[in-house]
């Protein structure tokens, strides 16, 4: 019996060229779109889902009119995030990241690395549940030279992720 749709199938795709191969196409743009598009989406709702409290993360952004357009940016104002928790009774803590604009060389003895810096406010450690290596999260933003390093970035300065007493760092990533 299913011997016999196919053939009538094949008869058909064969007389109608044109016609089936138009189907194929529109079929296949149409899979590869819902497939694009489910993708995209479940990346968007899996960002940042590592987080204890991650129902209750928000993001500011920024729109800024440009002459060739509108242009949507993570970069807000420093000031914002102390105005929201101050302001907004709803807001528990608010904390500022900034990404440095131009990369930076970390030294350590004779090492050096090329690295990007991300500027943090003290309450990170509150707002976000990264595990530390080493060090005490209450405490490790608490002085404003204070350097927090990944473990890859540690390894490649000091190769090891254990604090030494030549290391003036509050902590590891």
């Amino acid at each position: 019996m299913a011997g016999n749709y196919f053939k009538t199938t094949w008869r058909s795709l064969l007389r109608d060229r044109q016609f089936a191969v138009l189907n194929l196409v529109g079929l296949s743009v149409a899979l590869s779109c819902v497939l694009l598009i489910y993708l995209w989406v479940s990346d968007e709702m899996s960002v940042d889902k590592f987080h204890a409290d991650n129902d209750r993360l928000y993001q500011v952004m920024s729109h800024s009119k440009l002459p060739d357009g509108i242009h949507t940016q993570e970069a807000t104002p420093n000031m914002l995030s102390r105005a929201l928790a101050k302001e907004m009774p709803e807001v528990d803590y608010a904390v500022c990241l900034m990404q440095g604009f131009i990369k930076g060389t970390l030294s350590a003895g004779d090492k050096h690395t090329k690295t990007t810096k991300y500027f943090a406010d003290y309450d990170f450690f509150k707002l976000f549940s990264f595990r530390l290596i080493e060090g005490n999260k209450s405490k490790v933003l608490d002085d404003k030279y204070a350097v927090v390093l990944s473990d890859r970035l540690a390894k490649k300065l000091f190769n090891t992720t254990k604090r030494s007493a030549t290391v003036h760092g509050d902590g590891y990533l």
